[in-house]
């Protein structure tokens, strides 16, 4: 028996040896030959380049566009955190975008993934980094602005003629009304959409100028130091609750970038609405919003009652007790809103 299974071994391993018969292996990966290189995809939107920049005070390459969403968002921040930048300005990165188009005709049948086809389009003139630097620059300037006002009001032994009154200066140099445009996708929170006019005669929330809406002074536009902007009703001006917010600390409304969220009926909590924007309307009487309507076909009251009926307490009421503005202010800010914004009307 021995004998015999040893002569059984014999043959297969002369069977094995001889390549007659095959083992099962693993399957070896093909080479990646179309991976994308780290090295020409931008860090911040994870594509290929088409329009690589770099800033001038930081040595890294960025895709355009994606730079300038970041920045509208953080004006001059770096993108992999420390100090700001002092600077926007921009030089195009020739030499990635030449790599960019090596490797593309390396690999004739590859449409880099993000890309509508495999053409990178025209790269950014000198002038055109000019005009969107100085862009960001306003923006930073707004911005440090906001802070300093607020640190100025605070100061009980300001000067107007230092840093806090220019501050207070480039402030009122922005948009002097606003207009809330877009779809919310709910009937009563289009009352909060419309024209609102800027209250210059108010104290300062959170170093940012209060709106009220035109013709309708009970719904007002504000900051808070939660780092929202809030549209909703004056009797909560300065607290972190509304009815239309969005998450962005630019220092004047017709900057913002960030996705409006609107309050849903009753225990929904708060949705996106991503076709909400806020622009400079410095003329022109309110246009109204949602097929015609300041307030969705509804009057200011019925719109003001039916949101108060679903809503109820609205998500972010129990932060009330930690508002940012005191009460005397924002009493005052009230009262002073309504009178601002009937004078507007």
């Amino acid at each position: 028996l021995i004998s015999r299974e040893r002569g059984r071994y014999s043959s297969l391993h002369g069977a094995l040896a001889g390549g007659m018969i095959a083992l099962p292996h693993e399957p070896v990966a093909a080479p990646l030959d179309d991976a994308e290189p780290d090295e020409l995809t931008c860090p911040i939107c994870y594509t290929m380049f088409r329009d690589p920049v770099i800033p001038i005070d930081e040595p890294r390459v960025y895709e355009r566009d994606a730079l300038l969403a970041f920045w509208r968002r953080r004006p001059l921040a770096s993108f992999f955190g420390g100090e700001s930048l002092a600077s926007a300005r921009m030089e195009p990165a020739l030499h990635v975008r030449e790599q960019v188009a090596a490797w593309l005709a390396a690999h004739p049948g590859h449409t880099p993934e993000g890309w509508t086809s495999r053409e990178p389009g025209p790269t950014s003139s000198p002038a055109e980094l000019d005009r969107l630097a100085s862009e960001i620059a306003h923006l930073a300037a707004v911005r440090r602005a906001a802070e300093a006002a607020e640190a100025f009001a605070a100061d009980e032994d300001r000067d107007p003629g230092g840093a806090g009154g220019e501050a207070l200066l480039l402030l009122r140099a922005q948009a002097t009304a606003v207009r809330l445009r877009g779809a919310t996708g709910h009937p009563a929170r289009a009352a909060f959409t419309g024209r609102y006019v800027r209250c210059d005669d108010l104290p300062l929330l959170a170093g940012r100028f209060a709106f009220a809406k035109q013709g309708d002074p009970d719904k007002m536009l504000w900051f808070a130091r939660n780092g929202f902007w809030h549209a909703g009703r004056a009797a909560d001006l300065g607290r972190q609750t509304g009815f239309l917010i969005v998450a962005d600390s630019a220092g004047a409304p017709e900057h913002i970038v960030g996705e409006w969220q609107v309050a849903g009926p009753r225990g929904s909590g708060f949705v996106p609405a991503p076709g909400l924007r806020c622009e400079p309307d410095e003329a022109g009487p309110d246009e109204g919003e949602e097929g015609g309507g300041g307030s969705g076909g509804l009057s200011g009251d019925e719109a003001e009652a039916e949101a108060e009926a679903e809503t109820g307490a609205l998500p972010s009421r129990p932060l009330r007790a930690a508002t940012e503005a005191n009460e005397g202010t924002a009493a005052r800010v009230v009262e002073g809103g309504a009178a601002a914004a009937a004078a507007a009307a």
